[in-house]
């Protein structure tokens, strides 16, 4: 796979995992991207690709997590700090990250957080395709506030350009020949 390689937006479609939560969602993206070779699972790709977040990221969520302690509202910690394998006996409701675990599945995942204000829906599903698989990110946002509203205007422009390059960073490492 060349270095050009590129993630596409598209529509989250009706056999989606998060299909379900469209309706009355206050923003839903999807990239998708195809892998020269799949990884183990779609929840292992979500650990790669969470440990792959640029640190300039994760700095920006500790500025997010500092206003929302001083709002009353959860600190949500790093994205990076997931572990580096499948942990044994995950289950629903366990944490990864910043996210909980709400369903598993070999090809597919669905994470999500919730709170005062919003709902986020997470979800990567890995499909088969000629040459290797296609890897689909897709993210669906409900609101329950107007604090929502205010807190997704610059998330949503800033995810719309992020969740691409992860895709695009990922598939050139899982491309890249084998150190060692």
């Amino acid at each position: 796979m060349s270095s050009d390689v590129r993630a596409h937006e598209v529509e989250i479609s009706p056999g989606a995992l998060l299909h379900p939560l469209l309706p009355g969602s206050h923003f839903a993206h999807a990239a998708r991207i195809s892998l020269v070779r799949g990884p183990d699972s779609a929840v292992q790709a979500y650990l790669d690709i969470a440990r792959q977040v640029p640190a300039w990221f994760d700095g920006l969520m500790r500025m997010r997590n500092a206003g929302m302690r001083r709002l009353g509202m959860k600190d949500l910690g790093a994205i990076r700090s997931v572990p580096t394998h499948v942990p044994p006996q995950l289950a629903s409701g366990d944490r990864l990250g910043i996210f909980t675990l709400q369903a598993l599945r070999a090809d597919g995942v669905v994470l999500g957080d919730s709170d005062r204000h919003l709902r986020v829906d997470l979800s990567l599903e890995l499909q088969p395709a000629d040459e290797g698989c296609e890897l689909q990110l897709s993210t669906v946002v409900h609101l329950h506030r107007p604090f929502g509203r205010l807190y997704m205007l610059p998330v949503a422009p800033l995810h719309r350009r992020i969740v691409p390059r992860l895709l695009e960073t990922y598939a050139r490492r899982l491309s890249a020949p084998a150190r060692g």
